[in-house]
């Protein structure tokens, strides 16, 4: 099976509505992979709103190392999730896959109608 990481705004400007606006919109790919049997990681929800856990005192610097991890290891290809030019930490990670020759896929919408380039390249 291969594995899209999902990347994508987070933090933003550090709100919480608007970290979970985030995670809610990664949600949304989430489930329509899983919906087209597409395998996938997201750090938004491994690691959702672990900055207002009770005990949690990690710096951010390690939940984007933890997240550079992940694709290293286990990725096949990102879905940039819209927004990402204003994610530092998304263009980090877009950076690192095209360094590991990774696919990067751009959907337009924050809706995941538009999965028919990464149903695509899964089939060749």
């Amino acid at each position: 099976m291969k594995i899209i990481f999902i990347a994508g705004p987070y933090i933003g400007d550090g709100k919480v509505e608007t970290v979970e606006k985030n995670i809610r919109v990664a949600e949304k790919y989430q489930i329509a992979l899983a919906n087209a049997q597409v395998g996938f990681f997201c750090s938004h929800s491994h690691t959702e709103h672990f900055s207002t856990k009770k005990g949690a005192t990690a710096p951010e610097s390690f939940y984007r190392e933890l997240d550079l991890e992940f694709l290293r290891k286990a990725a096949d290809a990102v879905l940039a999730v819209p927004g990402w030019e204003n994610s530092k930490g998304t263009i980090e990670e877009i950076k690192t896959a095209e360094l590991l020759g990774l696919p990067v896929f751009y959907p337009k919408s924050s809706e995941p109608k538009d999965l028919a380039q990464i149903i695509e390249w899964l089939k060749n």
